[in-house]
């Protein structure tokens, strides 16, 4: 009887063990997720800076309209619908790196050349670009989510817990003007560019 309650004991202490080194791999799994979710933004930032500078660089084409019809920025997307992939052809037509452009010609070239490195540097980046105000670029930039469409982190969720998207780290499509996409496997970033007077 005794040995019996030991050997019960010990299976007992087996599956309370077993219990949490499978919660301590959820927390692992998690934390994965999370640091692949957190390069990915930080990524996102980086080029958001990335084009901030271009746009710094080449102030009279950021100034310039896209055509003497059109007040937009050469640096700003037809519409805030589109959410354009990068080029299909590289380079474009004109090349700024062989050739001298003009203003506009090298915000066109750059906003092609800037969408290339979201699609390369991120899975799936796409980016949206368009002007505000007079000196304001909103850029928006997605990529695909690596994690579940599980909107949030719930016991009752089918496994792995852990491949789960919290609300809190997402923005929605309509946070982003509608242009994110289905929100439940893409990941936006907003930010802002200022554009500088033209002297």
């Amino acid at each position: 009887m005794q040995r019996g309650m030991a050997l019960l004991e010990a299976l007992v202490s087996l599956a309370i063990l077993a219990l949490g080194v499978l919660g301590l791999a959820a927390v692992q799994a998690r934390m994965l997720v999370e640091t692949r979710t957190t390069n990915s933004r930080a990524v996102a930032i980086r080029l958001i800076g990335e084009l901030s500078e271009r746009v710094q660089l080449n102030v009279t084409g950021a100034t310039v309209p896209t055509t003497p019809t059109v007040g937009r920025s050469a640096y700003s997307d037809s519409s805030a619908a589109a959410f354009l992939a990068p080029p299909a052809s590289w380079p474009p037509s004109t090349d700024c790196l062989t050739t001298v452009c003009t203003p506009a010609q090298q915000a066109t070239y750059d906003l092609a050349a800037w969408r290339r490195d979201v699609a390369t540097a991120l899975l799936g980046g796409r980016a949206s670009v368009w002007q505000i105000s007079p000196r304001q670029l909103q850029v928006v930039i997605a990529w695909q989510a690596n994690e579940s469409a599980q909107p949030v982190l719930s016991d009752t969720a089918p496994p792995p817990a852990a491949s789960q998207v919290a609300n809190g780290m997402r923005i929605t499509a309509a946070a982003a003007g509608g242009i994110c996409g289905a929100s439940s496997t893409t990941l936006c970033h907003i930010d802002f560019i200022d554009i500088p007077p033209n002297k």
